[in-house]
């Protein structure tokens, strides 16, 4: 990887270490994240944000690939975990499309499938 930004980034989703993810992003930046249509704008709300999605059941993030070049960056990413309703295991794929400024991130948006983990 080019950007030690978005390599931080990747390591800090396996390690589900959300102060270190909301370290790399770039002021301002967009964080959005489609399938539950959100927009974030600020470091509290996206920290809250990874916190409550690192704080779900058996959550993990694998298989994390990524492309980049100077300007932009893609991130494939398999996210799992257990069901809070019903105790089964789900296995979401996902990508996140990046926005590098000075190897930070400044526009991030995610999608993934939002049937699988909806309850969650």
């Amino acid at each position: 990887m080019k950007s030690p930004y978005l390599e931080r980034a990747k390591h800090a989703l396996q390690d589900l270490d959300a102060d270190t993810i909301v370290s790399v992003y770039a002021e301002p930046f967009l964080f959005e994240d489609i399938p539950s249509d959100q927009k974030i704008v600020n470091i509290e709300d996206l920290r809250a944000y990874f916190q409550a999605l690192f704080a779900l059941p058996n959550v993990a993030f694998s298989d994390i690939k990524a492309y980049e070049s100077e300007e932009f960056a893609v991130l494939e990413w398999t996210w799992s975990g257990t069901n809070r309703s019903s105790g089964e295991a789900y296995k979401v794929r996902g990508a996140s499309v990046i926005e590098l400024r000075n190897g930070r991130l400044a526009r991030e948006t995610i999608y993934y499938d939002p049937r699988l983990p909806a309850t969650a």
